[in-house]
């Protein structure tokens, strides 16, 4: 049972560490934008919602400081910055999976490797098919554009929705599920892309795009689920695609690529809520 959410990972834990303090079961779980107290004991539910709204009127009481100390949490920081500083790299790779990461550090790798003089190499081994008929011995081609970055904020603005996203349906919904999400976005958006305006074009913005399609209507459809996407980021993400097709943006944008990912990810929420996969 979730029992609060914060949206400050330093409060949320300080309501856990006290609740532990008074044998209450409870732990922390995360979604893209919030941090969830989970209650684990459903028969401390009254107790626990009792000492959550004198926690809410003063967080700061001494009292809930102390209990991190207590509960063996020595490293709760004075400062909110120190404490984001001290556990960045934990976070990273605690909110994320392995597959979320591989894609994360693959799509990097790739972008230096191009900026370190390898550009040609990356561009002939991953683009997407030149001509038709297409070379099926070559099937990756359909799949390996989204790795390519053209810019460093092409790739930042792309790793970092990929990272939040992928990884909260990562955990939730395990590495099968991303999996799929992944290959039909990236396979759908390069297709359109490749047949809409032509074959030279790369990044991860297809199948972010998919994520944000996925995330905002499994959300919808799912009321109580942790993979969700609040609606004015989706409606900033609409925006941000409206304006690509406008071409006001200051960079070349794949806008077919980024639409379709979008209907492909939208599409694969609708289906898997439909049939409770």
């Amino acid at each position: 049972m979730v029992l609060h959410q914060f949206q400050n990972l330093r409060i949320a834990q300080a309501f856990s560490d006290y609740l532990s303090q008074l044998q209450i079961s409870n732990s922390i779980e995360h979604d893209s934008f919030h941090y969830h107290v989970v209650l684990n004991d459903l028969t401390q539910v009254e107790r626990a919602q009792a000492e959550l709204a004198l926690f809410l009127e003063n967080p700061n009481q001494e009292k809930y400081l102390s209990a991190s100390w207590e509960t063996g949490n020595t490293d709760t920081p004075r400062s909110e910055l120190a404490y984001a500083n001290s556990h960045l790299v934990r976070n990273f790779i605690d909110h994320a999976g392995w597959l979320t990461l591989s894609v994360f550090l693959f799509c990097v790798v790739i972008y230096a490797l191009n900026t370190l003089g390898m550009f040609q190499p990356m561009q002939s081994g991953l683009a997407f098919f030149t001509y038709q008929p297409f070379d099926y011995s070559e099937s990756w081609r359909f799949i390996t554009p989204a790795f390519l970055h053209f810019s460093a904020l092409h790739i930042v603005f792309n790793l970092l929705w990929w990272w939040q996203l992928a990884g909260v349906v990562e955990k939730q919904q395990g590495k099968q599920r991303l999996l799929l999400l992944f290959l039909f976005s990236a396979i759908a958006s390069n297709l359109a892309q490749y047949f809409l305006v032509g074959p030279y074009f790369g990044g991860l913005s297809g199948v972010v795009y998919g994520l944000v399609g996925y995330c905002w209507l499994f959300g919808m459809l799912n009321k109580n689920s942790i993979v969700n996407l609040p609606n004015s980021y989706f409606a900033f993400l609409l925006g941000w695609l409206a304006l690509g097709f406008i071409d006001v943006l200051p960079m070349n944008v794949a806008n077919y690529a980024h639409l379709v990912g979008l209907l492909a990810g939208l599409l694969l929420a609708f289906v898997v809520s439909k049939l409770k996969l």
